[in-house]
């Protein structure tokens, strides 16, 4: 491993010298030695390569993280149709299905929305929907 490319690692870890040092277990003087005489150890060599690659692994982490919190905040507004298929003992709930296979619950007047019901429906909070638009008495869309 080159000097710079280790020094860029040691900056991406927010690690100084110092703290690099007592990871490998040598003293400060060591390490600063070695840096500047563009002679790493084996042991340093290994430890700045794992760090890159844990390095590397956090950063794809907070990629998949800012890609599915784009594709939540999407999915948020968006009104979507599904079905009612479950009935559970609160009588304000209702279990839905998408077309996609995906589930949810939404809140619903008791006695209303029987199984079977297509509904339109938005996201509100976590897997909980909220009706949307205007149903007549016998729960159609209007």
């Amino acid at each position: 491993m080159e000097v710079d490319q280790a020094q860029k690692v040691l900056k991406r870890a927010c690690m100084n010298y110092t703290e690099f040092s007592k990871l490998v277990g040598v003293k400060p003087v060591t390490v600063r030695l070695a840096f500047s005489g563009k002679r790493l150890s084996k042991k340093m060599v290994s430890l700045l390569e794992d760090m890159e690659s844990n390095q590397k692994d956090e950063d794809a982490k907070e990629e998949r993280r800012a890609v599915k919190v784009g594709m939540i905040m999407q999915s948020m507004d968006e009104v979507r149709s599904a079905k009612v298929y479950l009935l559970p003992k609160n009588p304000y709930l209702r279990f839905i299905e998408f077309p996609d296979g995906t589930h949810g619950r939404m809140r619903a007047k008791p006695g209303s929305f029987t199984l079977g019901s297509i509904v339109k429906v938005k996201r509100e909070e976590g897997d909980m929907y909220t009706l949307e638009g205007n149903y007549d008495r016998k729960d159609r869309l209007v």
